[in-house]
């Protein structure tokens, strides 16, 4: 049960990496500079995010714990922008803005933040209910052997079905998990 949080942003990020630029090549004709620009925001989003709310989510105490409301936030968010990634052109329309490479940006580095936002307060669950020593090292051990599973079976479902299930099928598991 410890291990389905960091599975959950695990799998966002697999579907990520499996879908973002297939469907900003094929869906919205993006060339591969302008690709590269959506997908620079991650390391952005990941020194930003990482760094912020890991310092923030060690001092903060909410519904009786220190992580669950990053834990919370990032997995919705996550969720939605998962949702977003194929509706990026619709998003574009109903806003009004002349260029799909903004939404993409904007998307992208939303889903990076929620990620990042995330990631850090799922793995230290581990640390915060195990003793140190075995139990913790085997804690982290089964967290990644789960989360590590689940990213395998990401890339498996967007190869053999398809990225579109792929999307669905994350934003759903992000959601619960």
């Amino acid at each position: 049960m410890l291990a389905l949080p960091a599975t959950a942003m695990g799998f966002a990020l697999a579907v990520q990496i499996a879908a973002l630029s297939w469907l900003l090549s094929t869906k919205y004709g993006l060339e591969i500079r302008d690709i590269g620009l959506v997908w620079a925001t991650g390391p952005f989003a990941g020194i930003v995010g990482q760094v912020i709310i890991g310092i923030i989510s060690d001092k903060v105490w909410v519904w009786n714990g220190r992580r669950r409301v990053f834990i919370l936030i990032g997995g919705v968010l996550a969720a939605l922008m998962l949702l977003a990634l194929p509706h990026i052109g619709v998003i574009q329309a109903s806003m009004g803005i002349g260029g799909i490479l903004g939404v993409a940006i904007a998307i992208s580095l939303t889903l990076d933040l929620a990620i990042n936002v995330s990631f850090n307060p799922t793995r230290s669950i581990i640390a915060d209910v195990t003793p140190e020593g075995r139990p913790r090292t085997k804690g982290y051990t089964w967290m990644q052997t789960v989360s590590g599973t689940f990213g395998v079976l990401a890339y498996l479902i967007g190869a053999v079905f398809d990225n579109y299930v792929l999307i669905y099928f994350g934003a759903v598991l992000v959601f619960l998990f």
